[in-house]
């Protein structure tokens, strides 16, 4: 027996330690559930400073870090988890959360894309992928799942020209832009443009601004306007109420009104849009019903259709069926249209891409209209 107690003394921290560190981790998990996230750290990090390779509890305190706002933080673990296991697809979705919420969703869609390989199954993947892609086509993404998470606002400026070419005896026509955006997942976003186009001979010069409204996690409201203060063939303003929802599976629902304001009519517009995404596609419908004021109920439908790769970078196809009304010297008319466009964005780098976009436009028997347009885009 004298000999048996002191083998025991021996071997009793190791019986104990496994069980203690389960308990600890458990613990931690209790307070997490009951939004005790600082509880919860302090548990995780006196538990690693014992065991300081315990996936599980490294894997636990990156995201508490995440959710209390510390993405950078986050990510200095999830390096050490993906340095042993680079395949593990829920290391890999919550390293592409803590980039999303840090302000990085491009960087996000590394990780994110890779996830997907590994589990082309798992819902959340997609999910977070599709937050990505929002945050830097626009402001809305969802938040962390139990506190908000601030991230870095990013902003976008586009210098773009476009050429075009009208036949049927009519002048082409020119236009440029300058456009800025300012994002943040689940922030306010704003956006504007100065523009000038030239048709039949004179030029037309406006601006327009807009903002992206994050109403709640799923909800989004996105006013916008715009102004030229002396038309020749642009309307004098338009205004645009669009409401936004974030549905299950990858789907998107949305309805906008809008109102354009010319010279001599006014036209009034509602839209009803549908969007799914999924793996690298996105896929969107849109149904306008215009009413123009003296001159009917112009009826059309868009569809779009890109493809996702190396992040943001994207090509896709747009198509245009029904009526539309156009100005003609100075009159607003409506016909068949019948509309196909190939469009893009490839960027080189983390802060430049390129965009362009060519297309055909036939307006019943006034015109065929052919265009391109290039621009350059740098985001800080």
């Amino acid at each position: 027996m004298s000999r048996l107690l002191p083998a025991l003394a021996l071997v009793l921290p190791f019986l104990i330690t496994p069980s203690l560190a389960a308990a600890e981790v458990a613990t931690a998990q209790r307070q997490v559930d009951a939004q005790q996230l600082d509880a919860a750290e302090a548990t995780l990090e006196t538990h690693l400073a014992r065991q300081p390779d315990d996936s599980e509890a490294q894997f636990l305190l990156a995201r508490v870090r995440a959710w209390q706002g510390r993405p950078e933080q986050a990510l200095a673990l999830y390096k050490l988890l993906l340095q042993r296991e680079p395949d593990n697809a829920d290391y890999l979705l919550g390293h592409g959360q803590a980039l999303l919420w840090a302000g990085q969703p491009q960087a996000a869609l590394t990780s994110l894309e890779r996830a997907a390989e590994v589990a082309p199954d798992y819902l959340e993947v997609q999910q977070v992928m599709q937050q990505a892609r929002a945050a830097l086509t626009s402001p809305v993404s969802a938040t962390a799942p139990l506190a908000a998470a601030p991230a870095q606002r990013r902003h976008e400026l586009e210098l773009s020209a476009r050429q075009d070419w009208l036949d049927n005896g009519f002048d082409n026509w020119r236009s440029q832009r300058l456009d800025y955006s300012s994002t943040q997942p689940e922030g306010l976003g704003w956006y504007g443009a100065l523009l000038r186009e030239q048709r039949f001979g004179e030029w037309d010069n406006g601006v327009e601004a807009g903002a992206v409204i994050a109403l709640d996690d799923n909800w989004t409201l996105q006013p916008e306007v715009g102004y030229q203060p002396s038309p020749y063939f642009l309307p004098e303003w338009h205004a645009d109420l669009r409401l936004q929802r974030r549905l299950p599976a990858g789907f998107l629902g949305a309805a906008s009104v809008r109102r354009t304001q010319y010279e001599t009519t006014r036209v009034d517009r509602l839209a009803l849009s549908a969007e799914r995404y999924w793996d690298s596609w996105r896929a969107g419908y849109t149904l306008n019903v215009t009413d123009v004021a003296n001159a009917g109920t112009p009826i059309g439908h868009d569809l779009a259709l890109d493809y996702y790769y190396q992040g943001l970078s994207y090509a896709g196809v747009r198509v245009t069926v029904g009526e539309e009304e156009a100005v003609e010297e100075q009159q607003l008319i409506t016909s068949d249209v019948r509309a196909l466009s190939l469009q893009g964005r490839h960027w080189l780098d983390d802060r430049w891409a390129l965009t362009w976009e060519v297309g055909q436009h036939r307006q019943g028997d006034y015109y065929t209209r052919r265009w391109l347009q290039l621009g350059l885009r740098h985001a800080f």
